[in-house]
């Protein structure tokens, strides 16, 4: 693409992460939520962020999607400013990557703007440059569906290894997020330093079954195998209405149920067809008995990843 764009506007999809047993490891984007972003050349070399739809850190240093951008440029050799507009459509602490949207897009757009036309893949480390700022440690669970696109696995960050998941063509997520700011960093501090080798053992068979359940299409084996050893016993506490959400989802026939990210976001497995009404319904009225506001969002993955508006 050529390096003569004034401007460019991608779209960088919400996302999924850890996905039960794989911590760190496993994650999809999904449809319907994510960040919108543009980026324009300035005359200075000045970073100059607008936040639209979220409070986000507007200094360059502190802001993900900036981090991200100045990794990138870096690499590159190139010394000019930007103004990065940064509108919002889920709310940051929510789960679902949103950090990881403003830094993936952001280093798509640049990829556009300045026509370097690096692959997808080439992008990933610079994006989780910008992820860390937020979270505090590097992980790609996010990052990486949110720029390939459909449900894919992390094997290492420095350099990027991953893979692509097989997935049953019917699968359908719903998405319950109470509105519960929880930062990513606050979520692993309360998480054990060590675990037993009972729980490894477990964790690891979770994961195999889980994989296999999504490439073969078997929904009960999905079911039995989305579940959390290492992070959702002690994630659950920060979330209201945890357990009886789950005893509701679990309830509805649902195939599987768990924490998205740090959460406080949940996320449920349902075949194409499942009536959901029922059971938003349920939620809605555990929440609304808090004072707890909760939205409800049906979605398939999100097999395009981060693309051009």
């Amino acid at each position: 693409m050529s390096a003569m764009l004034k401007s460019v506007t991608v779209f960088a999809p919400a996302s999924i992460s850890n996905v039960g047993p794989g911590f760190d490891v496993l994650g999809f984007a999904i449809e319907g939520m994510g960040d919108k972003i543009t980026l324009s050349h300035r005359t200075d070399a000045e970073y100059v962020i607008e936040a639209l739809g979220a409070e986000l850190p507007l200094d360059p240093k502190r802001n993900v999607a900036t981090v991200a951008l100045k990794s990138f440029c870096d690499s590159l050799g190139h010394k000019g400013g930007f103004d990065i507009t940064i509108e919002k459509n889920f709310k940051p602490g929510s789960g679902l990557g949103s950090s990881a949207s403003s830094a993936a897009g952001t280093v798509f757009a640049a990829n556009e703007l300045l026509g370097k036309e690096y692959p997808k893949t080439q992008l990933i480390g610079y994006a989780i440059d910008g992820e860390a700022v937020a979270s505090g440690n590097r992980h790609g669970d996010n990052i990486v569906p949110c720029m390939l696109g459909g449900f894919v696995g992390v094997k290492a960050c420095d350099p990027f290894e991953g893979f692509s998941l097989n997935y049953p063509e019917d699968l359908k997520v719903l998405i319950i997020f109470p509105d519960v700011p929880i930062k990513t960093s606050e979520a692993r501090q309360i998480l054990p330093e060590q675990i037993s080798m009972t729980s490894g053992i477990q964790q690891a068979a979770n994961m195999a079954g889980l994989i296999k359940g999504m490439t073969e299409g078997d929904y009960d084996l999905i079911r039995s195998s989305l579940k959390d050893n290492f992070a959702q016993p002690f994630r659950k506490t920060l979330i209201p209405m945890y357990d009886q959400v789950e005893e509701v989802v679990m309830a509805s026939g649902a195939s599987g149920f768990n924490i998205s990210g740090s959460g406080p976001t949940m996320f449920a497995f349902f075949r194409e067809g499942d009536e959901q009404s029922a059971l938003k319904g349920k939620i809605n009225q555990l929440y609304h008995s808090e004072g707890i506001k909760v939205q409800l969002h049906e979605s398939t993955v999100n097999k395009n990843g981060v693309e051009l508006l």
